[in-house]
């Protein structure tokens, strides 16, 4: 059976996802309109993974391992407590940013996001370490594979259709036809095309296209 990661796949989306905005808040022109209008929108999507992960692990993952052991996810939960509240004051900033905003006002906008970054990187690795190895020891193949499935089964188009906008490009293509062939085989087919129809929707024109590429390529192996 292959090793299962819980975290590296979200992880992997968010890591890319939380660079390319550090990058884009530091090129962002704020005397443009446009510019300021493209930085919002990424960042509430991102903003949005972010509360859409924090929450998953919570309700699904976190609660499972503290049922097998007590204690074990206070840590991480703590962790959430204290992100959740540095993102909620990093959601009110991002609102009031507009084409009146001063170089300095911007530049500590940009400041404050990097500590955020730095915080969350340490905190996910920690997840990916410590509270990985935990759950491989306390948890059999079939029951991780069932938490794994919950994840998805308990997840809503429009959501799943966001996280693999931004997974698919995180991810290798061996990691992607894992991932992909997974999603078909265990959805509903009406449920799996009108996923790819939002997907289609959210995505860069290229993305999309290489998605396309890869589940072709999954339906000649079969």
């Amino acid at each position: 059976m292959e090793t299962i990661r819980l975290f590296a796949a979200p992880h992997k989306a968010l890591r890319k996802t939380i660079a390319d905005f550090m990058v884009m808040i530091g090129q962002t022109n704020f005397d443009n309109m446009r510019a300021v209008a493209k930085l919002k929108k990424a960042g509430r999507e991102m903003f949005f993974l972010l509360s859409s992960h924090a929450e998953t692990e919570d309700r699904i993952i976190l609660k499972a391992l503290e049922q097998k052991v007590p204690g074990a996810t206070d840590h991480d939960k703590n962790d959430h407590v204290k992100i959740e509240r540095l993102q909620r004051s990093l959601e009110i900033h991002l609102n009031l940013l507009s084409t009146s905003v001063r170089t300095d006002e911007a530049h500590d906008f940009y400041l404050e996001f990097a500590k955020f970054y730095c915080l969350y990187l340490e905190h996910i690795d920690e997840e990916e370490t410590l509270t990985q190895r935990l759950i491989w020891e306390h948890f059999s193949g079939e029951e991780q594979l069932a938490i794994r499935a919950s994840i998805v089964a308990k997840m809503d188009p429009e959501t799943y259709a966001v996280w693999l906008k931004h997974m698919i490009p995180a991810q290798n293509d061996a990691e992607n036809r894992m991932m992909l062939g997974a999603i078909r085989n265990n959805m509903p087919t009406d449920r799996f095309h009108a996923l790819m129809e939002r997907m289609g929707e959210s995505m860069p024109e290229d993305d999309f296209l290489t998605l396309g590429i890869q589940l072709s390529a999954l339906a000649i192996q079969e």
